[in-house]
């Protein structure tokens, strides 16, 4: 196995009003078919974990783990190790260990070596795991038979206890998808031999596990877009008379039923993207035709309402269309379509029509998508004015403090893109992303204050104080002869360079520059060193 040797590159750091960082915190693999290509990125005992490679054609085989920091980047153990596509999977937090398969075999890890083994071979679907009172249930089948005939299977982490909850369809696959647990229950999609993808409940026993609801006798329910509300769970469903409508459940038959019958027919009303927001659930829905249209709703049919409409003919899909939203600061954000400018922008609402007010403009548009509130910043994905690729952005609600933390890649076509986010780890969000070589996949990390940044290495270099109001002061551990300094702004910019001969000290005086993130370089010879310090 090769030695990993994760690099911190400081290229990366960017720095805008009210201070944003962004980090790309490894460079394994650099030369391979997918780089690192970090995926599954949990928390688990206080440390990040997740699934790479460091080999140069295969995707992924290695677990790995890390406290944040370049430095602290470590293999756990390697998993797989010749397969050339995705294989590790469903990494899930299950009382004191991690659960997670590669197909057809289901493993477990308590974080360490010797920790970290193979539980049973087992084939696994693609369906989400969940977990409940202390066990984690997954669709599986211990034939191995292709294609998959998943039936809904139970983990507690150990071979014996890894057993068969119920044999959904005898006569094939159970098709098991969109588990979501609730009040001591899972709710889930499933086909018996007779009904395909209906409403499923299980409360972990056979006895227990039931077809909850015979949504439609004639074609398929696909329930889905599970929120829980007010005690009780919400969901899309399909009755094969009126179309996709809101539903309702409280785990009982006589308490399952169909709350809406707008735009009732073949197309039927569609809710998705649904939020919890002012003591409602806001969400995406068709109100005539297919224009889709932000509703709210209380739960029930008389409260289910249009917010925000807009019925400008275009292309495609048509409507205002929110389809990505996120609570921030005590409001609505959603990625909208803008009839002026005739592009997708960011939106914000207060819960009224009225309130509900666009705050970009682009001229191609931002197309925002993936938000998500962390600290004083909305984070999310968006289209950048250069390039017109999908970039990281962060807003603090204002068309003016939605920016671009990282500068776009002026001479590529290949974004800064966050395929795999987010996960907040001490004082950080981290996210998969590629910048420059768009195959290049690393783990990344954005954050709003220094302190989520990571710390120096120890490497026979000291800088104090720090942060400063100025004045640097530098050690090394021995003299240093012909050695430069170099200091960069948080563009990337030189602002200071000076030779030190023979001297173990020196001091640099930033006091004329602006407030933020700089990083020290000091050269000599093969020997680099480098350090971060802030200017307050």
């Amino acid at each position: 196995m090769k030695k990993v040797v994760p690099i911190l590159l400081f290229t990366l750091l960017f720095t805008v009003a009210k201070s944003q960082y962004v980090e790309k915190v490894t460079s394994i693999n650099y030369y391979g078919y997918n780089g690192l290509n970090p995926s599954n990125i949990t928390v688990f005992n206080n440390k990040l974990y997740f699934f790479g490679t460091d080999d140069l054609h295969y995707v992924d085989k290695l677990m790995y783990t890390t406290d944040g920091s370049a430095a602290g980047v470590t293999v756990v153990k390697q998993i797989d190790t010749v397969k050339q596509w995705p294989t590790l999977r469903h990494l899930t937090v299950m009382n004191n260990l991690l659960v997670f398969d590669n197909y057809n075999e289901l493993w477990k890890s308590d974080g360490t070596t010797a920790g970290t083994s193979m539980i049973k071979t087992i084939e696994v679907s693609a369906a989400n795991y969940v977990v409940l009172n202390n066990k984690a249930y997954f669709a599986g089948d211990i034939t191995n038979a292709n294609p998959i005939n998943d039936q809904l299977w139970q983990t507690d982490g150990t071979a014996s206890g890894t057993t068969l909850v119920k044999t959904i369809n005898p006569s094939g696959p159970a098709g098991i998808v969109n588990m979501f647990v609730y009040g001591g229950k899972i709710y889930f999609n499933a086909s018996d031999a007779t009904h395909s993808s209906q409403l499923w409940v299980s409360d972990g026993t056979t006895s227990g596990t039931m077809l909850l609801k015979l949504i439609n006798p004639t074609g398929i329910a696909y329930p889905s877009n599970f929120i829980a509300y007010n005690g009780k769970v919400y969901f899309s469903a399909d009755d094969g008379v009126n179309g996709n409508q809101l539903w309702v459940t409280d785990g009982t038959p006589v308490g399952t039923v169909k709350i809406t019958n707008i735009n009732a027919g073949s197309a039927g009303f569609q809710p998705r993207t649904m939020t919890l927001f002012n003591s409602k659930i806001y969400f995406c829905g068709i109100d005539t035709g297919s224009f889709y249209q932000l509703f709210s709703t209380d739960g029930t049919a008389i409260g289910t309402k249009k917010i925000k409409t807009d019925y400008t003919p275009r292309n495609g899909v048509r409507g205002f269309y929110p389809s990505s939203m996120a609570v921030h600061n005590g409001i609505l954000y959603m990625a909208a379509y803008d009839s002026l400018t005739m592009n997708d922008q960011l939106w914000s609402c207060d819960g009224t029509t009225a309130g509900t007010l666009r705050i970009t403009s682009f001229t191609q548009g931002l197309y925002p998508s993936r938000l998500y509130s962390f600290q004083n910043w909305l984070v999310m994905t968006g289209n950048d004015t250069i390039t017109h690729s999908v970039q990281l952005y962060a807003s603090d609600g204002t068309a003016a403090g939605t920016v671009c933390p990282t500068p776009p890649d002026t001479w590529s076509t290949y974004p800064f893109y966050p395929w795999e986010a987010w996960v907040p780890f001490n004082n950080a969000l981290y996210f998969k992303g590629a910048y420059t070589y768009f195959a290049d996949y690393q783990l990344c990390r954005f954050s709003s204050t220094p302190s989520g940044i990571e710390q120096p290495i120890k490497n026979n270099l000291s800088v104090y104080p720090n942060p400063s109001s100025g004045l640097v002061h530098i050690m090394l551990a021995e003299s240093a002869t012909n050695a430069k300094v170099e200091v960069f702004n948080s563009n990337g910019q030189l602002i200071l360079s000076k030779n030190i001969n023979h001297a173990i000290q020196t001091t640099l005086d930033l006091t004329n520059h602006a407030k933020g993130l700089y990083v020290i370089k000091i050269q000599s010879g093969d020997n680099v060193l480098m350090n971060k310090v802030v200017i307050e």
